[in-house]
């Protein structure tokens, strides 16, 4: 399974590269002023930018890349699931980090559009989350 789940991912990254000027008009900006797990991997704050990866695959997975360090991150997500009325009613787009266990994960990322992407994560003793949530920016809009 977790050789499975190496390829997916390595296939993934390769589909990212060849599809990043195909898709630019997709990706979202994000500042995150703290670090926080992803698919298990501890990342570090940042810039970063945050895309679905395109690909033929029924599972989404979203990549995240911080353009300080040069690193992209992959994670499958979960299940996706309906918008937050809060969100929809703002309407912009972000990604929510549950923080409640002492370090804070990525849980949700909507793009402003469609339905919210969940991520797994620990879990908490309460089974409450405390969603921390930073705005993405489009990264076509002069900035």
């Amino acid at each position: 399974m977790k050789r499975m789940t190496n390829r997916m991912m390595t296939a993934a990254a390769v589909l990212m590269i060849g599809a990043g000027v195909a898709s630019a008009q997709d990706a979202m900006k994000a500042e995150i002023p703290f670090a926080f797990s992803v698919g298990g991997t501890v990342t570090e704050q940042g810039n970063y930018v945050v895309r679905m990866v395109p690909g033929a695959s029924a599972t989404k997975i979203l990549g995240l890349y911080n353009t300080t360090t040069k690193r992209t991150y992959m994670v499958a997500a979960m299940l996706q699931s309906d918008v937050p009325k809060n969100w929809k009613a703002s309407g912009a787009p972000r990604a929510a980090f549950d923080c409640s266990t002492g370090a804070c994960s990525l849980r949700k990322v909507w793009f402003g559009e469609g339905n919210t992407y969940e991520f797994s994560g620990p879990k908490t003793k309460s089974g409450e989350m405390q969603l921390t949530e930073i705005l993405l920016k489009s990264s076509t809009k002069g900035d």
